[in-house]
């Protein structure tokens, strides 16, 4: 993520919500009584590509905007709008692949597709609440280039 955006604000913003989903993902299994196995260890790269996903739109979304010369609230009051829905039907789309998991007989399988479906439930609040709050906070060290009206945005 440095070398993508070479700047250590904006490569540490996408990754903090995702650093939330995996605590709060082994509190939902203390919580639900699921042991760790071998698939369910692997929920957490899982979750950190599909999260991260989610908050790398929302975050390009919103210095889109402010490059527009928006401030801090509208740009993610617009991102939200815009982008939570491409994220929402993402998400809800993952969520009704792995819910088929949850009927299987094998109770590691259908542990998986439990804590799958709660982990990708996670990264959307994360990403829809959580995020916008950290990319209003930490935007006062991010320098901003606004777009004049006949210039293209710069990334």
């Amino acid at each position: 993520m440095l070398l993508v955006y070479r700047h250590p604000v904006k490569a540490f913003i996408p990754l903090l919500p995702i650093a939330l989903i995996v605590g709060w993902s082994g509190g939902a299994m203390y919580l639900l009584d699921i042991k760790y196995t071998p698939l369910t260890a692997t929920l957490g790269a899982l979750i950190i590509g599909i999260g991260t996903e989610f908050t790398i739109l929302i975050m390009e979304r919103f210095y889109e905007e402010r490059r527009k010369g928006r401030n801090s609230r509208e740009a993610i009051m617009i991102t939200n709008r815009k982008t939570g829905k491409a994220i929402l039907a993402s998400a809800f789309t993952t969520i009704g692949g792995f819910s088929a998991l949850l009927i299987s007989d094998f109770v590691i399988l259908s542990n998986f597709g439990l804590m799958t479906l709660i982990n990708i439930s996670l990264a959307l609040f994360s990403s829809i609440a959580v995020m916008p709050a950290i990319l209003i906070i930490l935007d006062r060290f991010v320098k901003i280039r606004h777009v004049g009206e006949n210039e293209l945005p710069v990334k």
